[in-house]
């Protein structure tokens, strides 16, 4: 195996790590063992996260043709964000909202019981939004400055039009860990899952031009 085939097979098992990740805490809101309120947030910036991780392993393959020991160090960063952000994308099964502990009284689970699990209070809870979002952030950052190591190797120049659609992105990602209101989550939410979703589409069907211009 060559080296750029070794690279591919290490970043591979990060992908894979992530969406692993993904599935299993899916799959425990599913089971019975505790109610889960549910929230389309959540769920969606779930999906998204799916597609991000299928898309940028897509174009690891382009990029790594040309590999170099500079250019793998942030490269190897990158996917290791793109694991945090898919880990951090969904709950664990024993998920609390902050301040739910209740002092000396009684708990709902000392009474043998487990509140429900509320996907909504996740979503929009202080710790999940700068966590979250801000691994997402320094996800993009990473790649992007990944992506320009690559060009400047390969071109002997940096790719310009990969920066406005990254700054954009990073803009409305900012956003939602500043505040906590939900139409904004709403609309940045709804508008970053198609944005990256067609970006997937279009980078896997080749259609180069668009997924150029969101930076993706």
């Amino acid at each position: 195996m060559s080296q750029p085939e070794y690279i591919a097979a290490l970043l591979s098992i990060i992908v894979g790590l992530g969406l692993t990740d993904l599935a299993q805490s899916l799959r425990e809101l599913v089971r019975p063992r505790r109610t889960v309120n549910w929230h389309w947030l959540p769920l969606l910036w779930a999906a998204t996260a799916f597609l991000l991780a299928v898309q940028f392993w897509w174009n690891s393959f382009s990029f790594l043709k040309g590999a170099t020991s500079e250019f793998f160090l942030p490269y190897l960063v990158a996917f290791l964000l793109l694991y945090l952000t898919c880990a951090f994308a969904l709950p664990d099964p024993g998920w609390e909202p902050p301040g739910s502990a209740t002092g000396g009284g009684f708990s709902v689970e000392s009474l043998g019981a487990r509140a429900p699990l509320d996907l909504r209070a996740f979503h929009f809870s202080t710790a999940h939004r700068r966590w979250f979002f801000g691994v997402f952030i320094a996800f993009i950052l990473t790649s992007q400055i990944s992506s320009q190591i690559a060009s400047l190797f390969a071109e002997r120049s940096v790719n310009p039009q990969e920066i406005p659609g990254n700054l954009v992105l990073v803009a409305l990602l900012g956003t939602l860990v500043w505040t906590g209101r939900k139409w904004a989550h709403a609309v940045i939410s709804v508008l970053c899952f198609l944005g990256i979703g067609w970006a997937t589409l279009a980078t896997i069907l080749g259609w180069t031009q668009f997924g150029e211009l969101l930076g993706l």
